[in-house]
């Protein structure tokens, strides 16, 4: 697998749907601390505006991101037995929960942000917080991403758990194909509705 800069990382990751729009969804009051995971909201959501497509999702469609991913996280089975082939009685187990892990990196942004500007990670703004980012980030990344619980960062485990949903997959086709949804039999041989429509 090749290889590729941190800077090159997230405008790669950020730019595969941007420029799409998306109507937004109503704004709900949400918990501070996600309740398993315990990851600071706040600065989750501050990085979720600038590694997630902000110009197709909105601000409130980030909110609405975010809230899925810790539900996501908030349900996550540290460890699990996952799927072997037939032909092998190794069993094969998950990762950890990432969610330790991805608390340290964002108390880290907010520490980083603090030190240099005196302010938390979530009030220096997008091109200082894009600065801390880039630099908390490994030096290099795969081109491809990883299974998000699996990610060795949280900005990489947010976007890799985001391009997997079916709505990312309607966002860059531009297409109402709801992935892993059945459209049965009969809607099998119909193209799919444009996004909007």
């Amino acid at each position: 697998m090749a290889n590729i800069p941190r800077r090159r990382f997230l405008k790669v990751s950020t730019g595969v749907v941007s420029g799409l729009a998306l109507g937004s969804c109503g704004d709900e009051q949400q918990a501070e601390t996600s309740v398993a995971s315990g990851l600071p909201r706040p600065a989750l959501e501050a990085l979720g505006q600038i590694v997630l497509p902000r110009s197709a999702l909105g601000d409130a469609g980030v909110t609405r991101i975010i809230g899925e991913f810790l539900t996501w996280l908030d349900g996550f089975e540290p460890v699990s037995e996952r799927d072997h082939p037939y032909d092998s009685g190794e069993i094969l187990y998950g990762p950890p929960h990432p969610g330790p892990l991805w608390g340290a990196q964002l108390e880290a942004l907010d520490i980083e942000a603090d030190k240099r500007f005196g302010a938390p990670y979530t009030a220096i703004g997008d091109a200082r917080q894009v600065e801390i980012l880039e630099r908390q980030l490994p030096d290099h990344l795969s081109e491809d991403l990883p299974y998000a619980g699996e990610a060795t960062h949280v900005a990489i485990g947010l976007i890799a758990w985001f391009y997997a949903t079916p709505e990312a997959n309607d966002l860059a086709l531009q297409a109402q194909v709801g992935k892993y949804s059945c459209r049965g039999l009969a809607g099998g041989p119909n193209k799919p509705e444009p996004m909007g429509s």
